[in-house]
């Protein structure tokens, strides 16, 4: 019985039909490619075109901001938060027409107006470092008529599904 134990092992270790020997394969030297991936796309970001509006003050101070950028992505942030949160695509036809309303019936880019309240409402218009903002709520201080009009307008396009909290 030793003995076949014995002869067993032997041909386990020898090479053989039971155990043949195979030379390990060199790996292929395939340059390996990282690619990188795309950034996504925030208000910080984005040097294209922005509408922002948005409201704030009263006790907390804390305000909400809407943004419209040219290729028709929506995003929201408030104060306290750190990231900006995709809402919502708009179509190309409402995107232009937002763009349209702001730069030439409202006229942002030759409008002053800082009236801020205890409570204000704001337009924003920017492009890149290039900013132009209306913002109003003091009392006594009326803002230009169209400002309210296109703010209104703008939050009308937003669902209340889909507003910040």
């Amino acid at each position: 019985m030793k003995r076949l134990v014995s002869i067993l092992f032997l041909n386990l270790l020898s090479p053989g039909p039971l155990c043949s020997a195979q030379p390990i394969k060199e790996a292929t030297a395939a340059p390996v490619v990282i690619k990188k991936t795309a950034k996504a796309i925030t208000p910080a970001t984005y040097t294209g075109k922005q509408v922002v509006v948005g409201n704030g003050g009263g006790f907390t101070g804390a305000s909400t901001s809407y943004y419209l950028l040219e290729n028709g992505q929506l995003f929201g942030r408030r104060s306290h938060d750190t990231t900006f949160t995709f809402l919502a695509k708009q179509t190309t036809t409402n995107t232009k027409r937002i763009f349209s309303k702001v730069e030439n019936s409202c006229k942002i880019k030759k409008t002053r107006f800082d009236h801020p309240g205890n409570v204000y409402t704001f337009v924003q218009w920017r492009k890149g470092k290039t900013s132009y903002k209306v913002t109003w709520g003091a009392t006594g201080k009326k803002a230009p008529s169209n400002y309210p009009k296109f703010y209104n307008s703008f939050m009308a396009m937003i669902p209340a599904s889909l507003r910040l909290k």
